[in-house]
């Protein structure tokens, strides 16, 4: 099975291409804007993805002249392009790329609480998934959704910490599951979902672990042995009335969309609700606590 990487040098996308190349019975084509990349980081991801086994291919989801030869000979197409002004353009140049070529199913750069249950304006980029979602299911391209909650790997950046003042802030009753995986355990999730003919045109729910926000500061506390103060900042439709109003005056995205998946999460409206980690238990993917306890976040 041969499959096509988009955005492989990535935070994730490095990681796929990494457990795609670890099952050992894919030929994996890893794209990337520019072979000869002199930035020092792209450039060692390049060379530690060739080195393992990948084979490196130059295209750009904005140039669908380029992308046309990369899906040739395709099985699957997986995309892991970030949150940006490419994400829908790029990713619809991408699905008509592998659907004149004949590739057989498409995995989109979700990687997310679930977006299908949230309204558009809920996330503005969220609303970008969406978007590609809508335009994979009209291609009649065969799909699979993967959905993770949120990376664990920010769990301590999210809006519920204020690590600088030892605070630990919610909305809600705190008592809302929160879904959360690593983008290692992501990763191993999407190599799998990639040969798995039993996810043809549906979502894998994956979590690494879910708490709720209570829970979550214990776990903090218990992880790290630093005490947080708990502190509500009112109710869902009161966190809804601050998004409103800060998108408003925002001059630019990052001031609202970090608690724009808050609210997902916190509402309960982009929970995962068929978690489906029993389907590959040889993946044994990292708890919060585990991902706390090794002093790095």
């Amino acid at each position: 099975m041969t499959v096509l990487v988009a955005g492989a040098t990535g935070m994730l996308g490095s990681k796929i291409v990494s457990a795609l190349l670890d099952k050992g019975n894919l030929d994996v084509r890893a794209m990337v804007r520019s072979i000869n990349d002199t930035n020092p980081e792209k450039r060692k991801k390049i060379d530690a993805m060739k080195a393992k086994g990948a084979t490196i291919v130059e295209g750009d989801v904005m140039k669908p002249e380029t992308l046309l030869p990369l899906c040739a000979g395709v099985d699957v197409v997986v995309s892991a392009i970030g949150n940006n002004e490419v994400t829908v353009p790029g990713q619809k140049n991408l699905i008509d790329a592998a659907k004149q070529q004949g590739v057989k199913r498409f995995i989109p750069s979700d990687y997310s609480a679930d977006y299908r249950k949230l309204d558009y304006g809920d996330n503005d980029n969220l609303d970008k998934r969406k978007e590609v979602f809508e335009y994979l299911q009209h291609s009649g391209l065969e799909y699979t959704l993967v959905l993770n909650g949120a990376f664990m790997d920010i769990i301590t950046y999210m809006p519920l910490f204020d690590l600088e003042h030892q605070t630990f802030q919610y909305w809600g009753d705190g008592e809302t599951p929160l879904n959360f995986t690593t983008t290692d355990d992501t990763a191993k999730y999407v190599a799998e979902a990639v040969s798995d003919p039993g996810l043809a045109n549906t979502a894998l729910e994956v979590a690494g672990d879910t708490l709720t926000a209570k829970q979550l500061k214990a776990t903090y506390e218990e992880a790290t042995g630093s005490k947080l103060t708990e502190k509500s900042l009112g109710s869902i439709a009161e966190m809804q009335a601050w998004i409103t109003a800060k998108k408003a005056s925002a001059s630019s995205l990052n001031e609202y969309v970090f608690h724009q998946y808050m609210y997902a999460m916190v509402s309960g409206k982009g929970k995962l609700d068929r978690i489906g980690n029993a389907r590959y238990p040889h993946i044994k993917p990292m708890t919060v606590k585990q991902f706390l306890s090794k002093g790095d976040s």
